[in-house]
């Protein structure tokens, strides 16, 4: 049975994905990525996986995605660069068949150059250390596909992940190595830190966690930790976190400096996070806390500060203008299904459909409308029920019951705001010709507290 591990962020991360592709194929999948992470959580978790990491077959490392949304600027693309670049070479020394992912990234919310400058930085790392790819994000740019409805705005569908995860299968003998280069490895040296390794313990504060995707044992930060004097000298890079608790603050400070580390930390299962600071340096002074809730702590990255650290001036307009063309050996986007023509059926599909499904929600609002209109004047329930926010709620909850539910879901939220705002419109009409048709606050009905409380249940149930 041949091994793939995973390092990435949500794109591999959903059960019926990429993933489960692989495992349709027989093939054991390590899935050591998370959501929300940049490539410093590849190499984080590539640091702390040594051992799982020699005995694979292919690795499949992708994280375009968040190395441009967490650090979307160009002051912060350094950052970014500078990790894409230890990420890259760490890869290389370990001497593995390594399948790089270029995911489809939002094209809205982003900076742009950012898009662009991560964009090309990864192509160009991938052909000077020969690395096999998939590119996803060049497909949809030359297709000129990022108007199709995928799951959201960064991630695809579930069946096309779980074909490209069924082709990579078939094709792992296929796949390359790396050519070798007369280079040596400059990388600071990086270590994966566990909480267990550090000072003031209390057995009292662990406990183990876990999730469909993965398991930890997580420390209570509920008094200060201190380090082993052996890390002393070392860079804070990162930190791993298992948080289940709002309203949570990280503290890593030095007590005779006032060079400190701050984050607020809301509710977030298994999650990494760069520290933004090369400057934080480990001292026999330096202690990690947590203020307010106690914040569930795994682990840290930490650099030695002997090493490249790219603080290289960056030529940005050189490097977007950069055309990185990669050897066919290992350009393997022959592997991505043929999405345009799935494109294309869904577009018929649902230009059949949509007017068929909407005639029939048509016919239910206006039923509705009919029951409403005896009931509205003394129920909170029925004016609650009419609310813009219930009807979107309630389409959601259906159509995501099924694929087809996902493709028509935008069409069917889009009519019932248009709908509803037709509503609203002769309601106002009406009520400045006659004040007295306006409805009272829904606080007044006698079944508003029974109303909410039906309302919490059907989501909860849902």
């Amino acid at each position: 049975m041949k091994n793939v591990v995973l390092l990435g962020g949500s794109a591999f991360s959903f059960k019926n994905g990429i993933a489960q592709g692989l495992k349709n194929k027989g093939i054991n999948v390590i899935n050591l990525s998370l959501g929300l992470t940049p490539a410093l959580q590849n190499l984080y978790e590539l640091k702390r996986n040594d051992q799982i990491l020699k005995n694979a077959d292919l690795i499949i490392s992708g994280s375009n995605t968040h190395d441009i949304a967490q650090y979307n600027s160009l002051e912060s693309f350094p950052k970014s660069y500078q990790v894409i670049n230890w990420l890259y070479k760490e890869l290389y020394f370990l001497n593995k068949k390594v399948l790089c992912f270029i995911a489809p990234t939002p094209q809205k919310w982003l900076d742009q150059q950012c898009l662009k400058l991560v964009y090309t930085l990864h192509k160009k790392l991938i052909k000077k250390y020969s690395f096999n790819i998939i590119d996803l994000n060049g497909y949809y740019l030359e297709k000129n596909l990022y108007d199709f409805i995928r799951r959201d705005e960064a991630h695809d569908f579930d069946f096309i992940m779980r074909e490209i995860g069924e082709k990579i299968a078939n094709n792992i003998e296929n796949f390359s190595f790396s050519k070798k280069l007369n280079i040596l490895n400059d990388n600071p040296k990086f270590i994966a830190l566990n909480v267990r390794e550090m000072e003031n313990i209390d057995e009292n504060n662990f406990k183990n966690k876990s999730s469909w995707l993965c398991q930890e044992e997580i420390y209570e930060l509920k008094n200060e930790l201190e380090f082993n004097k052996i890390y002393h000298g070392h860079t804070i890079l990162g930190v791993h976190i298992w948080n289940e608790q709002n309203n949570c603050e990280l503290e890593i400070k030095n007590k005779n400096t006032n060079n400190s580390f701050n984050r607020n930390i809301d509710y977030l299962v298994s999650f990494f996070f760069d520290t933004y600071n090369r400057n934080i340096k480990i001292t026999e002074n330096t202690a990690i806390l947590s203020k307010n809730n106690p914040v569930g702590f795994v682990g840290l990255l930490l650099a030695s500060t002997e090493g490249n650290y790219h603080n290289e001036n960056i030529d940005f307009k050189a490097l977007i203008k950069e055309n990185i063309e990669i050897e066919k050996e290992y350009n393997f986007n022959h592997l991505i299904p043929p999405i345009e023509w799935y494109k294309e059926i869904i577009d018929e599909y649902c230009s059949i459909m949509d007017p068929i499904k909407l005639a029939s929600l048509q016919n239910q609002i206006n039923t509705l409308k009919t029951q409403l209109s005896n009931t509205q004047a003394n129920s909170a329930k029925a004016r609650i029920q009419n609310q813009l926010s219930y009807k979107l709620g309630q389409a959601m909850i259906e159509n995501s019951k099924s694929i087809l539910g996902y493709i028509r879901m935008p069409y069917v939220l889009s009519y019932i705001k248009d709908k509803h705002k037709q509503e609203q419109k002769i309601y106002q009409e009406k009520i400045k010709k006659d004040p007295s048709l306006k409805l009272p606050p829904l606080e007044s009905y006698a079944d508003y507290n029974e109303a909410l409380k039906n309302l919490k249940n059907i989501y909860l149930i849902n």
